[in-house]
């Protein structure tokens, strides 16, 4: 028998083994069969497949950002003065069975608190617009104000009379001196540099804000210091603010570059160098002065 023959009867051979096994109960059973799709079922699995992979799973009703088990320090630290150590409200609206933090969205609530309402006192807090807090702090806190809700209600506040204002200097009066940060040094380059009050806005939040405060507004409490806080940048010492912006900037550009000890006998919080120590270039120094006196008003 020659070649072609036997090869011919192998592929014969071949196929019928193949049909064979296509036609019989399944050689391995310990292995779950296939399902197969009829050619019409093809045609509609095609575009359905493509529109899944257009649309996302949409977020469940009622899920919220932010974790409130990490809110409640930060509201504790940054809100309560305002609004209260239950929500309320001290010098701030009530936010405990809040109406508004009822029925306003997340993100509603977020805006409030990133962008403040300058008009009814309150600071910015995100760090971006001149505040200590991230996104995801803020997040954190509008979770924890959930929580605030069903309570008994609390007494309401009583604010203290305000201070009185102090005594204006007689005519005639020599101009107090300047206030001057406990660390000597020399001016630095920034003092003379062109700032960018929006770029000192940012920097402002992630590297001042912590201590003077959203905005340079709230200064926190700095127990062993004879002042008891930090003090506030909105409205800044009235020695250090001067009519005529260069002496500003100098008075403001010596304590950012050199840091200064608060007097009293053992304050908590120091200002650090951020000029000396190189923390901060010259012209984020620049920046900073620059947003520092647009907050007083004063162009630089």
């Amino acid at each position: 028998m020659s070649t072609q023959k036997w090869v011919a009867i192998i592929a014969m051979l071949a196929v019928a083994l193949w049909i064979g096994a296509c036609s019989s109960p399944n050689p391995w059973p310990d292995l779950t069969a296939i399902p197969t799709l009829s050619q019409a079922g093809r045609g509609e699995l095609a575009p359905a497949l493509q529109e899944s992979g257009r649309t996302s799973t949409p977020t469940p009703a009622g899920m919220e950002k932010g974790n409130a088990v990490l809110g409640a320090p930060i509201y504790e630290l940054r809100c309560s003065h305002c609004h209260g150590i239950e929500g309320q409200g001290v010098i701030g609206p009530r936010l405990r069975d809040s109406m508004y933090v009822e029925t306003a969205s997340t993100e509603e609530i977020f805006v409030t608190i990133a962008e403040g309402r300058y008009g009814a006192g309150m600071p910015a807090w995100l760090q971006s617009e001149g505040g200590p807090l991230t996104d995801t702090d803020i997040y954190n806190t509008i979770a924890y104000l959930r929580t605030l809700r069903g309570s008994v209600p609390l007494p309401t506040f009583v604010a203290p009379a305000p201070e009185l204002p102090p005594t204006p200097l007689p005519a005639g009066a020599p101009t107090p001196e300047p206030a001057r940060p406990s660390m000597p040094g020399d001016t630095g380059p920034a003092a003379a540099m062109v700032g960018d009050a929006a770029g000192g806005r940012s920097d402002f939040g992630r590297y001042c804000a912590t201590c003077h405060g959203p905005q340079g507004v709230l200064g926190i409490p700095n127990p062993g210091s004879d002042d008891g806080s930090v003090p506030e940048l909105n409205p800044i010492d009235p020695t250090i603010a001067s009519s005529d912006p260069g002496i500003f900037a100098v008075n403001v550009d010596l304590f950012v570059e050199h840091g200064s000890i608060p007097e009293g006998p053992n304050p908590l919080i120091m200002m650090p160098s951020f000029g000396d120590s190189g923390m901060l270039t010259d012209q984020q120094i620049a920046d900073l002065i620059a947003y520092v006196m647009l907050l007083n008003g004063a162009d630089r």
